[in-house]
């Protein structure tokens, strides 16, 4: 009850600060009296300064929808084309770089061969029909359970031992560009 009382009186006590002090009639007039003078017996209002609380309510609501709409918009736009880097060099067995000549020279069109891609993992490198590389590279590796997805020449297809899939490597392809992701 003591804990009521005490926090009431405190609430009270403090309210009284919010509260406009009394001012004597005659203080009041003689207070006025100057800015009466001015306005012509209006009341004034000072069009600078309200022309710069706009601004600033103006260009404070500008900032805040800009912080949140400028990223909202730029989700949307596709990225960039990227820069100069292009891709990562394939590797041979050996750790070796592969360069295109030499490596169309003793491959032949249509063949699947595998080399070192991204990380080291088996990638496979498609020669196609027109003796030109493929422009990406197929990861060998199966995505639900770890094992290298060999391809199957006399099938024309990559047959996963692991959970017996098959996919052709055009079906890949599609699926990589119109899903963004393997099959395997």
């Amino acid at each position: 009850m003591k804990l009521i009382s005490l926090l009431s009186a405190t609430l009270i006590g403090g309210s009284s600060a919010f509260a406009p002090a009394p001012i004597n009639v005659q203080q009041r007039s003689s207070a006025l009296a100057p800015m009466e003078m001015a306005a012509g017996g209006e009341l004034y209002i000072d069009q600078n300064r309200r022309n710069l609380m706009n601004l600033i309510l103006v260009g404070s609501a500008a900032v805040t929808v800009g912080g949140l709409g400028v990223p909202y918009i730029l989700f949307f736009v596709p990225p960039g084309a990227g820069g100069g880097g292009g891709g990562v060099s394939a590797k041979n067995a050996n750790g070796d770089d592969l360069f295109e000549k030499d490596y169309l020279e003793t491959h032949k069109p249509g063949d699947h061969s595998l080399a070192q891609g991204l990380k080291g993992d088996a990638t496979y490198l498609i020669v196609k029909d027109d003796g030109s590389l493929e422009d990406y590279g197929l990861n060998a590796v199966c995505t639900h359970l770890g094992c290298v997805v060999p391809w199957s020449a006399a099938n024309n297809k990559f047959m996963c031992p692991c959970h017996g899939s098959q996919v052709s490597s055009r079906e890949i392809y599609y699926y990589y560009y119109y899903f963004g992701r393997g099959i395997y």
